[in-house]
């Protein structure tokens, strides 16, 4: 706990001269219903933490325990226990269902949805991707467009090597 209290600490006095406009601290009890130092609950520059929360943009970690959105664009990393849904994702999102519309970077949960561009990783039980760039790994995996691998029980991938394939599937 300790570790984790200096990592907040240094990760706060990092963001702090480069964010005078955004929050970069935000507690978060319910959605909007929130507190940020400074005070713009919007947009954070740093550590938005609680138990669920709606945020605009985010720069830097947010952990939810229940549920957690960033509204627009996420660069860092986001985890929410049960729902994790974003719009523009560069870097890692996790939760049991794991939701955005384009990823470039990793998406591990039970359920991960990247309704239209995902380039990286997505690893889960059940991986989906309008067009995937990289490498998708779970019991049941599925593009419309691959340009990478998937590793599973069941692939498919409209345009892969075939457009369903047991243990693996893709194209290069």
């Amino acid at each position: 706990m300790k570790k984790l209290a200096v990592f907040a600490a240094l990760l706060i006095a990092a963001v702090l001269p480069a964010s005078a406009e955004t929050g970069v601290l935000k507690l978060s009890l319910w959605d909007d219903i929130a507190i940020a130092t400074p005070g713009n609950i919007h947009d954070i520059t740093g550590l938005d933490f609680g138990i669920a929360s709606k945020t605009a943009t985010v720069t830097g970690v947010q952990l939810d325990f229940l549920f957690a959105q960033t509204e627009y664009e996420l660069n860092g990393v986001s985890m929410a226990w049960i729902i994790n849904l974003a719009n523009q994702v560069k870097g890692a999102q996790l939760g049991l269902l794991a939701k955005n519309e384009d990823i470039i970077g990793a998406q591990l949960g039970l359920v991960n949805l990247s309704m239209h561009n995902a380039t990286g990783l997505q690893w889960g039980f059940f991986n989906q991707a309008e067009y995937m760039n990289g490498l998708q790994l779970g019991f049941v995996n599925y593009a419309k467009t691959i340009d990478g691998l998937q590793i599973g029980l069941l692939n498919i991938a409209e345009n892969g090597w075939f457009p369903a394939m047991v243990i693996v599937n893709g194209r290069f």
